[in-house]
């Protein structure tokens, strides 16, 4: 009786795996799932980097050696006779 039972517990557990893997809605369901994890992962990476650049903006309008080491290193700037030595 136990062994009977356990097959009948087996072939219900792999009919319903089986609606539930052939089924579209399902399907369509776990690739939403997964798109919208991508999402908030997206969301939260947009977040973080427009949090260092609220802070790059914050150090660019208040400390004037921060904004000038930026142009310096962005633009290639050099003070009038100062000498840029480069090294390969």
């Amino acid at each position: 009786m136990d062994k009977k039972r356990f097959k009948i517990r087996y072939v219900i557990f792999l009919a319903v795996l089986l609606v539930l893997a052939f089924n579209e809605g399902n399907r369509t369901l776990v690739r939403r799932f997964f798109e919208q994890n991508k999402l908030k992962k997206d969301i939260e990476n947009a977040l973080n980097e427009n949090d260092l650049l609220k802070e790059r903006i914050c150090y660019l309008e208040n400390e004037p050696s921060y904004l000038e080491r930026m142009v310096r290193s962005e633009l290639k700037v050099t003070a009038p006779g100062e000498i840029e030595y480069r090294f390969s």
